[in-house]
């Protein structure tokens, strides 16, 4: 149910010059610079918030997460990091990898131009990401820990008790303004930093994302043959069920997903994203009126027949493959799956040149203002590990490198490559990647630290308006899970099977082979089976992130 994008749940894609969602980019020229507030985490820990100066975005970003655009690459790209720093240093750092091994140091041109602007090593242990946890857990156990850790969200059972025994509290090098001596990292909204505060602590550098994973995705030209070419202006649930039955027909579906590709009508029926807090107390959206509601209404859309038979058990290539042929008219999947290479943006009219792919904007089932999920805020955020200050502070410029922002000389060196070696400029300024480029540049620099997305693409310019546009209307909208920055034992140990039998329970429901009692019997058992449990650890973890307490859950 949830759609909370970590490592595992990320997508990489690399192809250089093509339309992508980039990390590190600028902010520069925004409008509104006031930054989203967690309920949980404590404003005076957040580092302040000040955009790079230097380079202008053909599509300004906001301090709410909406990514800056490019439709070229910037021509005179700027120095963000003035000169060497690490005075013949070495730091180190432990982090996931997902494609093979990149080229040698001693052969690789790139890595060694990056080391040379550092002015010292950085000594990465690259693991792949089937392997992350069981390394990361060897290497914690060895208690030789580098000083960069990537924390996945998944590895470590008892994240506050480590954080407090071995990791860093970043609080008095990087709250508020002190956080202006690394200008990179104080480019980094403060959104994103907050599932990086532990108990009131800020405990790490966050790698951000894109903030939502978005509704979906539409053949806008069905749509528009059909009367709406904007979704968002849909004015009820009974309107979009007489709007899916005129989708409908001739082998065609209005929709069509993994497991009925709930989370554009949790939108829509304003589910709460995971949890919601009501008068101080916890509550599940399995428990909220609002999610019985919009799991109802799917079970209508189904019995209607505008749902594509057998379509909740499709894996992600035949929900594509069905959305690319025409087959469906609607699906779900994260508003990456637009802009990539070989994204809908591309695939869908090269199926049929009349067919267009748009993102889904939501509506209001019963009026009023539209919701979504904020499920992509970070892929995951690094610890430090503990040091003397001099050491810390070393690492944090390192840190603040790796955070170059899109259009500066450091991000291109880092995702680029060398001039010559690893790629050549084209007539516009855009690099384009030499045989050599793929292995030289996949030194995973950006999992350690980066700065903002940026949207860029020479090719297609009308796609970039297109994400630049769908996430200006999704982020406003956006409402965030406020045990994102929490750990709870029980849900570390059991959530993911209490969540599938909750996905069982409810996919047996809108297929018609179980009743509503029986749904709702389920979401009971999900109470006593462990989620009051979860509830609990998570409202205990609560109240001490809130008052910087160092209590940790018991195991």
């Amino acid at each position: 149910m949830s759609t909370q994008t970590t490592r595992r749940t990320f997508l990489s894609y690399t192809a250089l010059g093509a339309l992508a969602v980039v990390t590190g980019g600028s902010l520069a020229g925004c409008g509104s610079q006031t930054a989203l507030k967690a309920s949980s985490v404590s404003t005076s820990v957040l580092p302040s918030y000040t955009p790079v100066k230097g380079l202008t975005a053909d599509l300004a970003a906001t301090a709410e997460g909406v990514p800056a655009a490019f439709f070229n690459y910037p021509k005179n790209p700027f120095r963000s990091v003035a000169s060497p720093f690490m005075k013949g240093k070495t730091v180190t750092g432990i982090t996931n990898i997902f494609g093979p091994p990149p080229t040698d140091r001693s052969s690789n041109p790139a890595w060694q131009a990056i080391e040379k602007r550092l002015g010292g090593t950085v000594d990465i242990t690259s693991v792949s990401s089937s392997d992350y946890d069981t390394k990361l857990n060897t290497v914690i156990a060895g208690g030789n820990l580098p000083d960069l850790i990537l924390n996945d969200a998944t590895a470590i059972p008892n994240i506050i008790g480590f954080l407090e025994s071995s990791c860093q509290d970043l609080t008095p090098f990087l709250a508020g303004d002190k956080v202006k001596a690394y200008p990179n990292l104080a480019n980094i909204p403060q959104a994103f930093w907050e599932p990086t505060v532990q108990n009131g602590k800020l405990y790490g550098v966050p790698i951000p994302r894109s903030m939502t994973g978005g509704s979906g995705f539409i053949n806008q030209t069905y749509f528009t043959k059909a009367g709406v070419s904007d979704t968002s202006k849909i004015a009820s649930a009974d309107d979009y069920l007489t709007l899916a039955k005129q989708l409908t027909g001739a082998n065609q579906w209005a929709f069509g997903s993994t497991n009925f590709g709930l989370v554009p009508f949790m939108h829509i029926f304003h589910v709460p994203f995971n949890w919601t807090e009501k008068n101080g107390k916890l509550v599940k959206n399995y428990e909220t009126a609002e999610w019985i509601e919009a799991i109802s209404y799917v079970q209508k859309l189904y019995a209607a027949g505008v749902i594509a038979p057998g379509s909740e058990g499709w894996t992600k290539s035949q929900m594509s493959n069905a959305f690319i042929s025409g087959k469906v008219a609607q699906i779900y999947d994260g508003l990456p799956a637009y802009g990539k290479p070989g994204g809908y943006q591309q695939t869908l009219p090269a199926a049929n040149p009349d067919n267009q792919a748009a993102p889904f904007i939501p509506f209001s089932a019963n009026g009023g203002k539209a919701m979504t999920w904020l499920d992509n805020i970070d892929f995951a955020w690094t610890m430090v590990k503990k040091g003397s200050s001099d050491h810390i502070k070393l690492v944090l410029q390192v840190a603040n490198f790796l955070a170059a922002p899109f259009g500066s000389e450091e991000y291109l060196l880092m995702n680029y490559g060398v001039e010559g070696a690893d790629y050549k400029l084209d007539s516009a300024g855009n690099p384009i990647a030499t045989d050599q480029a793929a292995l030289d540049t996949a030194v995973p620099w950006k999992y350690l630290a980066a700065g903002p997305n940026a949207l860029y693409s020479p090719q297609f310019p009308d796609a970039i308006k297109t994400l630049h546009s769908a996430y200006s209307k999704l982020i406003p909208i956006g409402v965030a899970d406020p045990t994102a920055n929490l750990f709870s034992p029980t849900n570390a140990q059991k959530g993911l099977t209490l969540s599938q039998a909750m996905t069982d329970a409810t996919n047996n429901y809108i297929a018609g082979r179980s009743s509503l009692a029986q749904l709702k019997s389920a979401v009971s058992d999900w109470k006593s089976g462990g989620g009051d449990q979860i509830r609990s650890e998570y409202q205990k973890a609560m109240k001490g992130s809130k008052s910087g307490s160092t209590a940790t859950p018991s195991s």
